[in-house]
């Protein structure tokens, strides 16, 4: 009896651990098109209340790459995900090359993705392409956009920490 009840209790914070401070973020979604110095909004289901004050004040930044090598491009400003609020309009700045772009909401214990967006930015299009050499590749750690490696590590810790106590309650 005690081991089903402790089964019980790690299942319940594994789910409480993969779906904590997640937005699900509904616009921008792949297909959208902004332009620069333009008003936009970003849309979200969800909230960040966990966070406690800085819920208020979440930074949402403007990122650019594949998910293996995200790259940090400006910031777009900050949103209050703290709890009824689901939509926050920003200004897209007008320095932002024409390009292939996501943002990322800086939610903890782990950011909420988009999916990648377009930018146009007639005043600044997108650097021409060179045929010389490749790009240097980078061998800093970058953000994974999926957050799959987080969510699978916290899970990791949950499962280790409801076996020890299935054990001790043995």
């Amino acid at each position: 009896m005690k081991f089903i009840a402790s089964v019980a209790v790690a299942a319940s914070s594994l789910v409480a651990l993969a779906t904590a401070d997640l937005l699900q973020i509904n616009n921008p979604t792949q297909g959208t098109v902004w332009a620069a110095g333009e008003s936009v909004f970003v849309g979200w289901s969800g909230n960040c209340n966990s966070m406690g004050a800085a819920a208020t004040n979440v930074t949402v930044d403007i990122v650019t790459g594949p998910a293996a090598a995200v790259r940090y491009v400006a910031t777009l400003g900050h949103l209050d995900c703290s709890g009824a609020n689901v939509k926050t309009n920003f200004v897209v700045p007008p320095t932002i090359e024409s390009g292939e772009y996501a943002l990322i909401v800086r939610t903890t214990p782990q950011p909420s993705f988009t999916n990648a967006f377009r930018i146009n930015n007639g005043a600044a299009p997108p650097p021409a392409q060179t045929t010389g050499a490749p790009p240097p590749t980078s061998t800093t750690p970058t953000d994974d956009k999926s957050g799959a490696s987080s969510l699978f590590l916290n899970g990791a810790v949950a499962i280790a920490g409801a076996v020890a106590v299935a054990f001790q309650l043995l």
